[in-house]
């Protein structure tokens, strides 16, 4: 074979080669239908987009980024979703039928069983219960938790409920006022409720007596007192577990929120806003109890808090205990006298015109 049959034979050689890697790929690739169909509903839901990457996204895989931040190689929080499913499903729904169901309770119980009075006539002689700045620490929890509690469920079932009486811009700018009047009442709320913890804490001891006031029910039903100390068991209950438990939880809760500038991830946040709705929802239902009890409830416990002194009778009905206390000298009635003696200030003597 001479050289120019031999570089022909070359050129044919290299151009089946050519042809070969060029359409080998087609040729070879077996079809696959699932694939292709998978294939084609990606394109259509997520054009452009990686079907493995975003799996890792979707479960939360953390990536790297030069940005320096707790979480800014995650793109998406898993955590978001659960809350967004919590906070708009079951927690939003089972809210509402709780604080609904607790109001028609007592509206019940009210209509049914009516409020506790005294079964003898007044003597005229006051016992004084609360001192002034007792008074004072109570009267400011009481307001700021209704601030609270009504910004906050306006917050919450507001664009459900209150945006449908109001037109959407109206309801913005009502929203907008109700955040800044919720995060700044917040540190009073804390605070005061702090306060009220230490006044309190001595009286709200558990004794042998208040198993028996719960067992007959605290005497609503047979409108008999029972009997306790300064302050009967559901007193105590409401003290230890809405005002110290549900309270630190809405305190360490709302800081989380309110304060979000020290590092904490968004799956922190979310599990902190869903506790805090559930909490202030069962605090808030709680309330009610308590706010039945020391109004209309039982006649006479208003004015204990409002002016500081109860009648001997109801002192003697219904904390009967703390009243034997106050007749063999082994306590003493409230006094705002050491308060006011520490800020008394002495009289100048004026000079002779």
């Amino acid at each position: 074979m001479n050289i120019c049959a031999s570089g022909k034979v070359l050129s044919v050689l290299l151009f089946l080669l050519f042809t070969l890697w060029i359409f080998a790929p087609a040729v070879w690739a077996q079809p696959n239908p699932e694939r292709a169909q998978a294939q084609a509903q990606r394109e259509r839901t997520q054009p452009g987009n990686n079907a493995p990457f975003w799996k890792d996204v979707q479960a939360g895989r953390i990536g790297s980024t030069q940005i320096e931040n707790i979480e800014a190689g995650s793109l998406i929080s898993t955590a978001g979703q659960t809350w967004r499913a919590l906070h708009e499903g079951p927690v939003r729904f089972w809210g509402a039928v709780w604080l609904i169901a607790v109001i028609v309770a007592i509206l019940l119980f009210y209509l049914i069983v009516g409020p506790m009075r005294l079964h003898e006539p007044e003597t005229r002689r006051r016992i004084w219960r609360f001192a002034a700045w007792e008074r004072a620490v109570h009267w400011t929890v009481t307001i700021s938790f209704i601030i609270l509690a009504a910004t906050g469920l306006t917050l919450y079932f507001g664009k459900y409920y209150v945006a449908m009486l109001l037109s959407y811009p109206l309801y913005s700018w009502v929203a907008k006022l109700f955040v800044s009047l919720h995060n700044f009442t917040a540190p009073i709320f804390a605070v005061s409720l702090v306060l009220m913890f230490l006044a309190f804490l001595r009286r709200n001891a558990w004794r042998p007596h208040d198993w028996l006031w719960l067992r007959r029910g605290g005497g609503f039903i047979s409108k008999h007192d029972p009997g306790s100390g300064f302050f009967n068991a559901g007193e105590k209950l409401w003290f230890w577990i809405g005002v110290t438990l549900l309270g630190l939880v809405m305190i360490v809760s709302g800081a989380v929120l309110l304060f979000p500038v020290y590092n904490q991830t968004r799956a922190v946040l979310s599990t902190a806003d869903v506790v805090h709705v559930i909490g202030a929802l069962a605090f808030i239902g709680a309330a009610f109890g308590h706010i039945y009890s020391g109004t209309i409830g039982v006649r006479g416990a208003y004015r204990s808090m409002r002016r500081g002194w109860v009648d001997e009778t109801w002192a003697k009905e219904h904390h009967r205990f703390w009243y034997d206390d106050l007749r063999a000298g082994r306590a003493q009635e409230a006094s705002d006298a050491p308060l006011l003696a520490a800020h008394a200030k002495p009289e100048v003597p004026r000079p002779a015109p």
